[in-house]
Formats: C-alpha cells, sequence, structure tokens
C-alpha cells in the first residue's frame, strides 16, 4: 500500500468486479481511518457482484461485515492501534422514521459497502462515533459475525417471546444459526433448525440444536414459533403452513425482487401474526455482549480465511462444500501506514 493508493475489490457493475488499485481514502472530519484486517462475503454481497441485487448502486467497494485496526481517529485518539468493529449503517436522523427513534427503517441512510465504500479493501473511513473496541477473546474473523448477530437478536426483539416454546427456524446458514442460539439461550422448550444440506445439519446439532431436513419432518409437533432465515422467497408459503395455528412467523431473510405465490387465508384461517426484521442497526453493543456471554458461539461458525486476491473462489462455491460465509484476511502491503 502507498501513500496514495491501496487495493480494493471494485464492483463497476453486473458481474463486472476485479481486485484493483484505488485511491487511498481520505478521513473527514469525525471519521477514523482503519485498516482492515478481516471481511466477510455474505449473499447480499453476492447478489451484488451477480448484478441480482435489484437496488445496487455501481461502483462500489462491498464489505459490510468486518474488523480492522484504527490507524488514525482525531477525535477518538484512544482507539488507535486497537482492534475495532463497527454499526455500518448511518442513518440520516432527519426523516419520521428516525425521529421515531426507527433508524434501521431511515429511507436516506448511508451503509458501508453499499452506498459508501467497504471492507473489501486495505483502508477504509467511517465516523468514528460508529466504532466499537473488539474484545480480546474474540478473533477478526468471528468479529465480521457480530453484524449478522445484530440481525439475529433484533429479529428475536421483533418476534414473540419464545420462553417454554417450540421455535422453528427455517436455513441453516449464518443468520438461521444465530438466531437459533439466541432462542436457546432464551429459554425456548425446543429449538428445531430445518436446512437441507447434511453439513448445516451437523452444524447445528455441534451447537446442541434439534436439525431436520425438511419442514415436513414438523409435521408431528409444529412450531409455535418460526424464523425464516433462508432468503428464499417461495419457502415463505410453505412456511406459513408448517407454523402451528395461532403462531407467530418471523421474516428474516432477504429475497430481493424474488415473487411467490401464496393465499393469504393460510394467514387468516390460522391466526398467524407475521414479523418483518430489517437489519440490525443500533445492535453493535449487544451483539458484542452475546458473543462475549456465551449466549452464542461464533468460533464453529468461522471458516478458513482466504487472501483478498482468492475472492472469486466465493462464486464457485455451491452444495454441500459451501461455507456459512467466505471469510478473508486483508494483508496490507507493506505494512499500516
Amino acid at each position: 500500500m502507498s501513500e496514495t493508493d491501496m487495493l480494493a475489490l471494485v464492483v463497476r457493475g453486473p458481474k463486472e468486479h476485479a481486485v484493483e488499485r484505488v485511491p487511498r481514502p481520505v478521513p473527514a472530519p469525525g471519521e477514523a481511518l482503519v485498516a482492515v484486517t478481516h471481511v466477510a462475503m455474505c449473499g447480499t454481497d453476492l447478489r451484488l457482484l451477480r448484478g441480482t441485487l435489484h437496488d445496487a448502486e455501481y461502483p462500489v467497494i462491498p464489505g459490510h461485515e468486518w474488523a480492522g485496526r484504527v490507524v488514525s481517529a482525531p477525535t477518538r485518539p484512544e482507539l488507535v492501534g486497537r482492534a475495532v468493529v463497527a454499526d455500518n449503517i448511518l442513518p440520516c436522523r432527519n426523516c419520521p422514521q428516525c425521529a421515531a427513534g426507527r433508524f434501521n427503517l431511515c429511507g436516506d441512510c448511508d451503509e458501508l459497502g453499499f452506498t459508501r465504500p467497504g471492507a473489501f479493501a486495505e483502508l477504509l473511513t467511517i465516523p468514528a462515533q460508529q466504532l466499537e473496541p473488539l474484545p480480546e477473546e474474540l478473533s477478526g474473523a468471528q468479529a465480521c459475525l457480530l453484524e449478522p448477530l445484530g440481525v439475529a437478536l433484533h429479529a428475536c426483539e421483533r418476534g414473540p417471546d419464545v420462553r417454554d416454546r417450540l421455535v422453528g427456524v427455517i436455513g441453516g446458514g449464518a443468520i438461521g444459526l444465530l438466531v437459533a442460539q439466541l432462542a436457546a439461550s432464551a429459554g425456548a422448550a425446543r429449538v428445531s433448525v430445518v436446512d437441507p444440506m447434511p453439513a448445516r445439519r451437523r452444524l447445528a446439532t455441534t451447537l446442541g440444536l434439534d436439525a431436520r431436513a425438511s419442514l415436513g419432518d414438523w409435521d408431528d409437533e409444529q412450531p409455535e414459533v418460526v424464523f425464516d432465515a433462508t432468503g428464499v422467497a417461495d419457502v415463505f408459503p410453505d412456511g406459513l403452513r408448517a407454523t402451528r395455528p395461532g403462531g407467530a412467523y418471523v421474516l428474516v431473510g432477504y429475497s430481493g425482487e424474488e415473487a411467490t405465490r401464496f393465499e393469504p387465508s393460510t394467514v387468516m384461517l390460522r391466526e398467524l401474526t407475521l414479523y418483518g426484521v430489517l437489519s440490525g442497526q443500533g445492535q453493535l453493543r449487544n451483539a458484542l455482549a452475546a458473543a462475549t456471554s456465551g449466549a452464542v458461539r461464533l468460533a464453529p461458525l468461522v471458516s478458513e480465511p482466504l487472501p483478498l486476491s482468492r475472492y472469486r473462489a466465493v462464486l464457485e462455491d455451491s452444495g454441500e462444500a459451501a461455507p456459512l460465509r467466505r471469510f478473508f484476511e486483508i494483508e496490507q502491503e507493506g505494512g499500516q501506514s
């Protein structure tokens, strides 16, 4: 990394991406300069690279699940040299939703990796007030899971109390397994994860959860609270039918512009309650507390990190061998400067 430029993954359009040299970012007043150490690629990032994210803004440097080390922070000098994570969403604080304190529903927010350069780069800038020190017991790769853990926490807050109730989670990806662990820690009578992939079911079992291959496996005892963490639109109607009458369905997975058909009477006749979940904005400190208290285990969800130059490997991952997330280590050329 030189004094003027750095390496970054730049997505210039649908299916148009490469690791390039780009100008080194210059912090604005109140911002910190952070050297990225670890970054993860989630399903939304994949849609961005593949050109299927319907509201994508190009060009952009992706990456919103990350950890780094502070290079400079004039307004928070105590953080210089510290390992940090951050809340990536910057609400406008002027719209009606922000005025009501529902910052995650801000219609004019700024977000790292989408509307501003993200963490698939050697350096990034972010308002220093967004940063939180990373506890020593969490690795950089584990820290990348704090953002999806924030989403999982918000999902559990939005949904009903799960104590002593049967809970179902559809989708054994990172967010699904984080939601499942939180539900178990909150005293659910049983937490059952449905995923067709044997590797994910084995991981769920390792975490002490019940694991099933299909929604039909719930027919003997339907869950009262169901979290849909798949991001697959066609799961929605089947998931509703798999929920116990009088129960609740919490929609966490993002399916973008995918559409599906379902009969509204499924909700009416079964008196189901639906909850939508958008982002984990404002949950970072809660996520840190959950991760360090033992309420969730992050280490089993972490795969072996790759170098940034291997980012295309994530586009080739599929089927049984695909990890929950691909994690990358960002090596600073010539060290931090």
